[in-house]
């Protein structure tokens, strides 16, 4: 009896695929090396203050571009003094908390009642707060600061947060509005005919459901609030209550590139949060976006 041959031959591919694979392998090339030159260019600006934090102020006068010797922790500690990074810590982190109190809560409310109470008097309200969203900050610098002077909140950790809470609260209703549009009618009906009241829905259904866009909204609005220097620079005047971003340009403005290294590594350390936050909370963030959070 005739030996059988068991060993499995794998089929060829398709002709017109290997041909269609061949013919996109230039382009496909031409993307990736397009996108890596783009993305170095994005890299680029966030690996020169490691250089020269990483530097004495000798070496970095010499040699800037050159690669360090060795690392000189000392910088960042010097930093940490001499700009009293303890402090705009402290000031940044009551600016962020206080935006997202000041901003989430009020914005979601009115995302729920522009979604779920829809009639002409709600439409028109949403698009008048909706207007507050295409208002440029520079446009109302200046009679923004002299209401805060009329109303003695000039120079305080609160006056600096209200007037962000106020210019994100539209956007942020914008958010909320469309989320609660994406979800069905019939949760809600369900729960009335089980005898929940309006606020049973919203804080029992509605809110869980939109967390998503709560996690996208409080990563976003604390990022913005730490990283805010326009309002800071015009709001706050008092040294002791100036956040991060206007400590370490109050430092650049008193000793410029004299002090380069020192600089550099206090634009590191205030830099570090915003960047453990976004690399811990990213997944949160394309969750949210990805839901339906910017989808009208």
């Amino acid at each position: 009896m005739g030996e059988v041959n068991t060993m499995a031959v794998k089929p060829d591919r398709p002709r017109s695929i290997q041909g269609t694979r061949r013919r996109h392998r230039p382009a496909e090339i031409i993307v990736t090396v397009v996108l890596s030159i783009l993305a170095l260019f994005v890299i680029f600006p966030f690996v020169i203050p490691f250089l020269f934090a990483a530097k004495t102020q000798l070496e970095f006068a010499y040699h800037p571009w050159a690669w360090p010797k060795s690392f000189q922790v000392k910088n960042f500690i010097d930093a940490w003094k001499a700009v009293r990074i303890d402090k705009g810590l402290i000031n940044t982190l009551i600016v962020c908390i206080g935006s997202i109190v000041c901003t989430i809560p009020p914005a979601a409310l009115s995302g729920y009642v522009f979604a779920r109470y829809r009639s002409r008097f709600t439409e028109i309200l949403f698009y008048l707060i909706l207007i507050g969203y295409f208002i440029p900050v520079q446009m109302v610098l200046v009679p923004l600061y002299k209401m805060e002077v009329a109303t003695h909140i000039n120079d305080t950790l609160y006056g600096l947060f209200l007037p962000m809470a106020a210019f994100g609260i539209p956007f942020w209703t914008l958010i909320y509005r469309s989320f609660f549009k994406s979800l069905p009618n019939e949760l809600a009906e369900a729960a009335r005919i089980d005898g929940a009241g309006h606020w049973s829905v919203l804080f029992r259904i509605m809110f869980p459901l939109a967390q998503p866009a709560t996690v996208l909204a409080v990563l976003l609005v604390f990022i913005g609030a730490w990283n805010d220097y326009l309002l800071s620079l015009v709001l706050l005047t008092d040294q002791n209550n100036f956040t991060m971003q206007l400590r370490v340009a109050s430092f650049l403005n008193a000793y410029g590139t004299d002090r380069m290294p020192r600089y550099a590594a206090a634009a590191i350390i205030s830099a570090a949060p915003t960047v453990i936050l976004y690399i811990i909370g990213h997944r949160g963030i394309i969750k949210g976006t990805l839901a339906g959070a910017i989808k009208e």
